[in-house]
């Protein structure tokens, strides 16, 4: 496959003279006709990312450092750690017209839930169960996003390959900074200094499955909203207050569930999970002051949450027990400014 990408890469910047002394020609009507009211652009992505240190500065500092982000050790499960690179990413990219979602590339894209219906001849290895309701008792919080309209621009986020994308994240320690240290040498500072300074986090490592992601910009206001299918497992070290743990979201309990199981050709299946859900806008407010600020809204977060192995006091110690949350359902709006 390297060898091929190779090739394939030799033979553009061979072409490059050739292209360059093509004849140019004007586009008529009928040209024109098959360039405009196209559908968007796909584009596949890979990547891999690491980041040494991010540091935000009030007077003194909090430091995120060791960053990673790429795929889960076990993309079939989305378990077991960051490992290699995020990967089988899509993304579809179309701003509408006049019929609003009508004019994209995938029909399903703004409405998560139909992208993970398997009934269609074209998932028919694909089996997508979910008791959500939205606004109204409508079959699930799309009906909650907005409407797509003329002049939208519309991002969605989907799997090249059908299987649900995996992907891990890890931080090594989320701390506290006194005025006047280094930027970009916070941590390193930190520990040169016996760890005095507190670190509210340590050793945070997320991996998972990503669902369908929707992403909507609206054209005649200013307001980005997202629709998300996801879960994750992990593990996190609360140090300032001695807490460790380790916990699961996932959607697979009570009354709100879902669940999402594809088989191979003989009919064994090959992922078997669930997904917490999100939908959440981020827009302009004005705040109590009546200045203008920003607008966070969680319109709705629901899943199930397991906080499992909690640990007292060092991450050694023995676990005092598990706590699991069953239709967590969450809705919230904050504004956000400068003080």
């Amino acid at each position: 496959m390297k060898g091929l990408k190779k090739l394939a890469l030799a033979t553009a910047v061979a072409s490059i003279p050739f292209a360059a002394q093509a004849e140019l020609k004007a586009l008529d009507d009928s040209m024109m006709g098959n360039v405009t009211g196209q559908n968007g652009i796909t584009i596949e992505l890979e990547a891999e990312v690491g980041i040494g240190e991010i540091a935000y500065e009030d007077a003194g500092f909090l430091a995120i450092s060791d960053v990673k982000i790429g795929g889960a050790n076990d993309p079939l499960t989305g378990t077991g750690g960051t490992n290699g690179a995020l990967d089988d990413v899509a993304l579809y990219i179309d701003v509408a017209g006049s019929s609003g979602a009508g004019d994209t590339a995938q029909a399903s894209i703004g409405m998560g839930n139909s992208y993970l219906v398997g009934a269609d001849t074209n998932k028919p290895n694909v089996t997508w169960t979910n008791t959500e309701t939205g606004t109204g008792g409508t079959a699930s919080y799309e009906a909650d996003m907005p409407e797509v309209q003329n002049g939208d621009l519309v991002i969605g986020i989907r799997s090249v390959s059908g299987v649900p994308v995996d992907f891990g994240v890890s931080i090594g320690a989320v701390s506290l900074a006194k005025q006047g240290s280094t930027v970009g040498n916070l941590d390193a500072e930190r520990r040169a200094n016996g760890g005095t300074s507190t670190t509210l986090v340590s050793d945070l490592d997320i991996s998972g499955l990503l669902g369908p992601i929707d992403i909507v910009i609206q054209e005649d206001q200013n307001a980005l909203n997202v629709n998300a299918y996801f879960n994750a497992n992990g593990s996190l070290n609360a140090d300032f207050i001695g807490t460790y743990m380790d916990f699961k979201l996932h959607n697979s309990r009570g009354d709100d569930t879902n669940g999402l199981t594809i088989v191979d050709a003989s009919g064994t299946p090959i992922v078997d999970t669930s997904f917490a859900h999100a939908q959440v806008d981020l827009g302009t407010a004005t705040n109590n002051a009546g200045n203008d600020a920003l607008a966070f809204n969680i319109n709705n977060f629901s899943g199930d949450l397991d906080l499992e192995n909690i640990r007292m006091g060092s991450s050694t110690a023995a676990s005092i027990g598990n706590v699991y949350m069953t239709d967590l359902d969450i809705s919230a709006k904050m504004t956000v400014y400068g003080h």
